[in-house]
């Protein structure tokens, strides 16, 4: 849990006292029930903060779409809790998973370890039936000791046949709670809007590639893009449609990545793609292409199958330089793209050159 997260749980906690706290537990609800939102505890999480107003962004956020009459629900909610949670919620689940791995996994050595003791033992008679075995002609003393090994031999087969099952069962629940930490894990790099790479992710996956360059990999380029004029299709069409062109552009853009490279949704409507192994002159042909093919789909309103115009987008591409720093890179294709704003829009541009004109 961030410390920020903390200090919003530590306040929330401190407010939800007494009368006003329940005033405002009861607000909170209200607010569920006349959205017809389901009373989740997440959901519930992201209208106790507004309700308390400790969370002043997300309030602000709330507000905003109340104001303009948006539909709040179980979806919208959802992206709130994701934005001003993420650390909380993920946090919570993947040491929720961790801590039952953890304890199928002492379960599974106790009983190892019980097997062990019990093996010994059984070991142990056998030598002492040997032994007394060798020592007697005796049929009836035979016949106990027979009788003893075959009762211990039961025991062990019983053991045995306990152990199997156990190990089989906490294999299964194990596996199934690996999956769950690799999906949480998945969840904690991925953009929920889009499904691509978030900015963590993208800042880690740049790191690894520029180190893979350095030890002889290929060149690394990167390639910043902007949805133009977005504000305008918000304010025109809402926040809905905006989420639509922006889910499309995030396919695009995937779409033509070259193999290995990675796509992030950086936040709002802009986005970078990471293309290892390439030189410039080939990520400005990407570039290009991505331009051409969002510019050239006509785009409609799936609420009510109104046209929304031409879309268009703003690209900038940089190339790495030797040794250099993975986040200088992304400033300089980032100058490229307000280049290619300043420009007119709907074009692509590269940094050296854009430093050439400028000089």
């Amino acid at each position: 849990m961030t410390r920020s997260n903390r200090s919003v749980v530590e306040k929330v906690v401190e407010i939800l006292v007494g009368e006003q706290g329940m005033a405002i537990a009861d607000a909170a609800v209200k607010s569920l029930k006349e959205r017809k939102i389901t009373p989740s505890p997440e959901n519930y999480a992201v209208w106790l903060a507004y309700h308390t107003g400790v969370q002043a962004d997300l309030r602000a956020e709330l507000e905003m779409m109340i104001a303009a009459k948006r539909v709040i629900d179980d979806h919208v909610c959802d992206t709130l809790y994701i934005k001003y949670f993420e650390d909380l919620a993920i946090g919570s689940r993947m040491m929720k998973a961790g801590g039952k791995i953890a304890a199928e996994m002492e379960d599974v050595r106790q009983g190892l370890l019980n097997a062990g003791i019990k093996t010994k033992a059984y070991g142990e008679q056998l030598e002492v039936a040997k032994r007394e075995l060798a020592k007697t002609d005796s049929p009836l003393i035979t016949r106990d000791l027979v009788d003893s090994l075959v009762g211990a031999t039961s025991e062990m087969a019983a053991q045995s046949k306990n152990l199997e099952t156990k190990l089989a069962e906490s294999s299964v629940e194990i596996e199934a709670l690996r999956v769950q930490l690799e999906q949480v894990r998945i969840e904690a790099a991925t953009d929920s809007l889009t499904g691509l790479a978030n900015r963590k992710e993208f800042d880690s996956r740049l790191v690894e590639m520029c180190s893979a360059s350095d030890r002889g990999a290929g060149p690394v380029t990167v390639i910043m893009a902007d949805i133009d004029f977005f504000k305008r299709i918000n304010d025109t069409f809402g926040h809905q449609t905006g989420d639509q062109v922006i889910r499309f552009v995030a396919t695009v853009m995937d779409r033509a990545k070259p193999k290995g490279g990675v796509v992030a949704r950086l936040g709002g409507e802009e986005f970078a793609m990471i293309a290892p192994m390439t030189d410039r002159k080939t990520a400005m042909a990407i570039a290009e292409r991505i331009r051409q093919t969002v510019e050239g789909k006509r785009l409609v309103r799936r609420a009510s199958n109104e046209d929304l115009g031409k879309i268009t987008i703003s690209l900038g591409v940089s190339q790495r330089r030797q040794a250099e720093k993975p986040n200088d890179m992304v400033e300089r294709a980032d100058a490229a793209l307000y280049a290619s704003k300043r420009n007119g829009r709907n074009r692509v541009s590269q940094e050296e050159l854009v430093k050439a004109k400028a000089a």
